[in-house]
């Protein structure tokens, strides 16, 4: 009895609600308990009580309650001030009406951080309560939002929370999410201190619907205002869905230069293209997304994407800086680049500076990117099928020479096995073929880097 006096953190797993709450009944007693975790794996429709016992303990700091019932009942009155808790960290792993949220928070004044699994509208005929001041709050976040923009403005302003932490993945519904200047206004009026910022949304693509009518693109998120914080958005596409978040930018694999504009940073990246059938709906995502914002950076994912699908997609952008590709497969025309018809595109429409060939099969596919992108200044190849390291910088400068590239100076290899003896066999075969006249080469663990003038 002493030990359990001592008790700081509980876990209940796997209970029946009879016997939880008679357990919560006796949880009163231990005056060191300041953490409980409740994971309900039974069908539990109404968890009035479990929260009403939970508020009454003592000395509680950081609750987490799951439960598996997607329609979760909790009616409780809004709190006095003689049933207060010292709650401070608060986490919902279930469905929450907005309605209960705001009558939960009402026993929690301490509240500082606050995490929902799934918060959603009230019932039509339900009378709306109204949200309490939690002013201690800093940390919110939200894995599924499925009320309006609007109703999580207003209760951000009436509990007058001080937000530094902010994390919404918003509903397909409301797409009012992806608003950047609905957001500015509330971040610069409401939530000064905020540090970390991220919001998604998810759009699922229509194929019957060929001019998307009924889709509004996000805004650009790239005035100075999110520059200044270094609030990036992403795009991301995925078969027949794609996704927009803004969020904190982080280190990409093509910043070299420390100089590189955060303005520029617009990225989308298509993990997973649409089927032959609905390869007409890129076409049209293609369209709705530049008739908003700029994509700067483009990176695929899918393994051995067609070069002819990969010219058809790069020749719908004409701002692209940067392109990362997973792997290439050549099409039967891979020399095509020497007709006519793609000369217009080369010259006046592709400035892609920089490429990440994460996975190269066969030395044909550098002169195809060399082709592709005659603008290219920085090479990166990552895995290399089966190559002879000393073999493929010879042929990789013989296909540069053989293109003609005046802008390309800076090439990386990923080699696993790279060291001084390696390096120096490269510098002097470098020197004897006179591939290079001005140049350094150096390895960092298991990358090679060599640049020119």
């Amino acid at each position: 009895m002493n030990f359990s006096h001592h008790l700081q953190l509980i876990v209940i797993e796997k209970i029946p609600l009879t016997s939880l709450i008679s357990l919560l009944i006796n949880l009163s007693s231990l005056p060191h308990l300041t953490s409980l975790i409740i994971d309900i794996q039974y069908a539990v429709r109404d968890l009035s009580e479990v929260y009403q016992l939970i508020f009454t303990l003592p000395k509680l700091k950081y609750i987490k309650c799951s439960a598996n019932e997607h329609f979760t009942s909790i009616s409780l009155a809004i709190a006095n001030h003689e049933q207060f808790s010292t709650i401070k960290y608060l986490i919902i792993n279930h469905e929450c009406t907005f309605n209960t949220l705001c009558i939960l928070i009402s026993y929690t004044p301490q509240l500082y951080h606050l995490s929902l699994m799934n918060l959603s509208e009230n019932d039509s005929d339900d009378e709306i309560v109204l949200p309490v001041r939690c002013s201690n709050l800093t940390y919110l976040s939200i894995k599924i939002c499925s009320i309006t923009f609007d109703e999580l403005k207003t209760s951000i302003i009436d509990t007058k929370c001080n937000l530094k932490f902010l994390h919404i993945i918003g509903e397909s519904d409301y797409n009012d999410y992806i608003n950047d200047e609905q957001w500015e206004e509330l971040i610069v009026n409401y939530l000064s201190k905020l540090e970390k910022f991220y919001v998604e949304y998810c759009q699922d693509i229509d194929p019957e619907s060929e001019s998307l009518a009924n889709f509004q693109p996000p805004d650009q998120f790239n005035s100075l205002f999110w520059n200044q914080r270094k609030w990036i958005l992403d795009i991301e596409m995925n078969g027949m869905e794609y996704i927009y978040s803004v969020h904190s930018y982080k280190e990409r694999w093509y910043d070299i230069d420390p100089a590189n504009e955060i303005s520029n940073s617009t990225r989308l990246k298509i993990t997973n293209l649409p089927d032959d059938d609905h390869m007409m709906v890129l076409d049209l995502i293609i369209r709705d997304i530049l008739s908003i914002t700029q994509i700067y950076h483009l990176e695929i994912s899918k393994e051995n994407i067609s070069s002819h699908i990969l010219l058809k997609i790069i020749n719908k952008f004409s701002a692209l800086d940067t392109l990362k590709i997973s792997s290439l497969k050549l099409s039967e025309s891979k020399y095509s680049f020497n007709e006519n018809k793609y000369s217009h595109f080369k010259s006046k429409k592709n400035k892609i500076i920089k490429i990440y060939l994460e996975k190269m099969n066969e030395i044909e596919e550098i002169y195809f990117l060399l082709k592709l992108c005659p603008h290219i200044e920085y090479l990166k190849i990552g895995f290399i099928h089966n190559m002879d390291v000393e073999l493929l910088m010879k042929d990789i400068f013989k296909k540069i020479n053989n293109v003609c590239n005046q802008y390309l100076q800076s090439l990386c290899l990923h080699i696993p096995t790279a060291n001084d003896e390696i390096i120096e066999k490269l510098k002097e075969i470098i020197n004897r073929k006179k591939l290079l006249r001005d140049f350094s080469i150096k390895y960092v663990i298991d990358n090679i880097y060599l640049q020119w003038k």
